[in-house]
């Protein structure tokens, strides 16, 4: 019976490798480790289960059963069992009891979590103790960026530290979290840039309109519906003429204008053509674009990397892109070439050494730790 199991795995990974439009990478070495991953079959009676197998030792796989997981931040990972969410830790133990309706992921020490059922109820912040910072509750709180959340009240907003400490009081209008030291603000007629000291520096224009990340020393701001870009002195780099300007990432923006995305750099040169149906932002040398429901990439010149013939293809983040084909997840590579085929039915980034993975319908993870600290 075993060797009727592997041959229907074995069968099932050359279907997938067959029809693949990027060639699989031949002995895939990741950190040290042999990821060449195998779905066995097995059966329940007429209930049939794929699970997945690493022939490297230094690979440990923790079987699909939970009906979601995160990524691992601050070594928990959120997972939820039946209905409820709680944490286990990257030994697959549970550190924290399935009891809580809705918790993000720990950032700074602390995860959003909310009591009720319901998304208007209540928010707040629980360390790995359980307990409230501060006892404090908001309308609305984001999770902490390098020491500081967003929190909401009463339709107006402002930000604490880890402490539970004021850095801003809730009384903006529209507030960002800090970047670069500012945040962007929106207070009655004012708006501009405010500092964790809470200095402001005003911007005044009646017909431009800020609401936008302080980032890399770029802000977007809108006129009439469309976008331009500014610096940190307000000085108009780019005037406001596109449907939608996005950050400066590795030098390009990406941009929309008449219903088509392209590229511009910070002077607001077009460097590729507004000609797909979306973008995404460039990321290790590639941006991931769509043409027609279709996902490919391209390079700084424009030229194709990967021709748009994917379902999905992420970012790529030290090396490494999720693309989707033929409705299955696997890893892609800067070599073009299937780290990990397409075998999961979701798959999460690899976050330090660790990537959660979907099959049977449920969420389980793998973990390289013991590639990468070899």
């Amino acid at each position: 019976m075993k060797d009727i199991y592997l041959f229907l795995c074995f069968s099932s990974l050359t279907a997938i490798l067959s029809c693949s439009s990027l060639p699989v990478k031949p002995n895939p070495i990741y950190k040290g480790c042999n990821l060449s991953f195998r779905l066995i079959e097995l059966y329940s009676g007429s209930q049939k289960n794929n699970y997945l197998y690493a022939p490297d030792p230094k690979i440990k796989v923790n079987h699909s059963r939970y009906e979601d997981l995160s990524d691992v931040s601050e070594e928990w990972i959120r997972a939820k069992q039946n209905g409820k969410y709680g944490f286990i830790n990257t030994e697959d133990k549970l550190v924290f009891a399935y009891d809580l309706e809705f918790v993000g992921d720990y950032s700074n020490g602390f995860a959003v979590y909310r009591d009720g059922a319901s998304f208007r109820d209540p928010k707040a912040y629980l360390d790995k103790k359980g307990n409230l910072l501060g006892n404090l509750s908001f309308d609305e709180a984001y999770s902490f960026y390098n020491g500081y959340a967003l929190v909401q009240n009463d339709d107006n907003y402002g930000i604490i530290d880890t402490k539970g400490k004021f850095i801003l009081p809730t009384k903006y209008d529209f507030l960002t979290n800090f970047h670069n030291g500012w945040a962007v603000f929106k207070r009655e007629e004012h708006q501009g840039l405010v500092n964790t000291n809470g200095i402001e520096k005003k911007f005044v224009h009646d017909l431009y309109d800020i609401k936008s990340y302080f980032y890399e020393g770029y802000l977007t701001f809108t006129h009439y519906k469309k976008m331009g870009l500014m610096d940190s002195n307000f000085k108009i780099l780019i005037p406001p003429k596109y449907d939608y300007l996005g950050q400066v990432k590795e030098g390009l923006i990406r941009f929309q204008l008449n219903h088509k995305w392209g590229f511009l750099d910070e002077t607001g040169k077009i460097v590729i053509e507004p000609k797909f149906d979306d973008v995404y932002d460039f990321s290790e040398g590639y941006a991931t674009i769509k043409i027609k429901e279709k996902y490919g990439k391209i390079n700084k010149r424009g030229d194709y990397f990967i021709e748009p013939n994917f379902d999905y293809i992420g970012s790529f983040k030290n090396g490494i892109a999720i693309a989707e084909e033929n409705k299955k997840r696997g890893f892609i590579t800067l070599e073009a070439e299937w780290l990990v085929p397409p075998i999961f039915e979701s798959v999460s980034e690899i976050k330090d050494g660790i990537f959660s993975y979907k099959l049977n319908n449920l969420w389980g993870f793998v973990n390289l730790r013991g590639c990468i600290h070899k």
